[in-house]
């Protein structure tokens, strides 16, 4: 037997067996992709204007701000650790899905699951040795007015914090046969 490989869009039977999930569920579902969705746009426009200004600043002007390369590059790095928590929620963060059709079904799910499992632990040990970290770096940045270089390392933790809860989102459906409306949309 091999495993059906169930792409975005398409449904199978045990999609269409799969209940609806709770209203609370979908309401704070919704709420954390919408917010992260929005914080980790807003950080790609922050990017690409800390960067343009830059480059305009030290190539037309000549008098490059000496913050610009910093700041752009802490929206990168925000932007890439928020939006992996994304990527768990959409099921998109782990790409095996070429060695499925070769595996039976239920090694799939077992498969699927131990995935999950592992990101949820690498997501409570990015929180845990993330906030450590955030907390104890000495220093600050002299170009951003003495920053505390504990506040842009915040982000560690803030990461971790959110692939755990939406992997736990993504095990909640799995385990119960939730679904939510945007699952299974074409």
């Amino acid at each position: 037997h091999r495993a059906q490989i169930v792409r975005p869009g398409q449904m199978n039977a045990t999609a269409v067996k799969a209940k609806q999930a709770p209203r609370w569920f979908r309401v704070v579902d919704r709420i954390v992709r919408s917010t992260i969705t929005w914080f980790t746009c807003s950080l790609l426009v922050l990017m690409v204007a800390f960067t343009i200004y830059t480059v305009v600043m030290r190539y037309v002007f000549n008098d490059p701000p000496f913050w610009g390369d910093t700041v752009a590059l802490f929206c990168n790095i925000w932007l890439v650790l928020l939006a992996y928590a994304l990527a768990v929620r959409d099921r998109e963060d782990i790409a095996s899905e070429a060695i499925y059709e070769f595996l039976t079904p239920r090694a799939v799910v077992t498969l699927r699951f131990a995935w999950r499992a592992m990101t949820l632990v690498f997501g409570v040990l990015l929180f845990w040795f993330g906030l450590d970290a955030a907390l104890n770096v000495p220093g600050q940045y002299w170009e951003l007015g003495g920053l505390p270089k504990r506040a842009p390392m915040m982000v560690l933790p803030l990461s971790g914090a959110l692939v755990a809860l939406v992997t736990v989102f993504a095990l909640a459906e799995d385990m119960f046969g939730w679904r939510t409306v945007q699952e299974h949309q074409p």
